[in-house]
């Protein structure tokens, strides 16, 4: 007697028996290599090369130059991600943090100012907040010295690097590799002068760490 409950459980294992020969097959085609290969990059859409001759550096170091404001939300939540990572290099690898002139170019100015102060891993996550968060506007160098005090640093040791050839150098140099570049967005990264991505084309930035090791071993060969 026909049994349709029956037929489609024979059906159903039948069915599963061809898939696990199939995936078994599958399997065996592959090699080592393909099991364990890690995940692949594209020119032209994870990252893109670019061409200024590394006339910039000034060492023999691969250099990763991140490009990044303030004033950018995105930069914010990769600022941990990429400085977590800078903290494991390798001696032959050198990581710059370098503030663009959009938008405030206070903010840069404060940004360096900090930096030479040896201050900036302290209070740069205060300053995403204080800007973004609770709107500061700290335009002029008039409301940077207040924050400054609340903040509990020396206004006078402020106000010397402020006015040092060291923060106006430091300016001058992340504005004319911006332009070098031709970096139009933060954060943008460019790689040893070579290679420019971003966590926007990549598509996460979790995913970008894994490029940039890509990129710095293309330029370790």
């Amino acid at each position: 007697m026909f049994n349709i409950a029956s037929f489609f459980i024979r059906k159903n294992l039948i069915s599963r028996l061809f898939l696990h020969i199939f995936l078994v097959i599958t399997v065996g085609c592959l090699t080592r290599g393909d099991i364990l290969a890690g995940p692949t990059y594209d020119e032209g859409i994870d990252y893109k090369r670019i061409y200024s001759e590394n006339k910039y550096k000034k060492t023999k170091k691969i250099e990763v130059v991140e490009f990044f404001g303030l004033f950018c939300p995105h930069c914010r939540n990769f600022s941990p991600v990429i400085n977590k990572w800078a903290e494991k290099l390798p001696p032959n690898v050198e990581f710059k943090k370098l503030h663009v002139p959009f938008r405030e170019i206070s903010h840069q100015r404060l940004y360096f100012t900090l930096k030479k102060m040896g201050f900036i891993d302290k209070y740069l996550e205060k300053l995403f907040v204080d800007i973004q968060d609770k709107r500061l506007p700290l335009k002029d160098f008039l409301s940077i010295t207040i924050w400054v005090e609340d903040n509990g640093l020396s206004v006078a040791d402020f106000e010397k690097e402020w006015n040092s050839n060291k923060v106006k150098n430091d300016m001058k140099e992340a504005s004319s590799l911006m332009k070098l570049f031709k970096v139009t967005g933060v954060p943008q990264i460019i790689v040893d002068g070579e290679f420019l991505t971003s966590p926007a084309m990549v598509g996460s930035n979790r995913r970008i760490i894994g490029l940039l090791d890509y990129l710095i071993s293309e330029r370790s060969l």
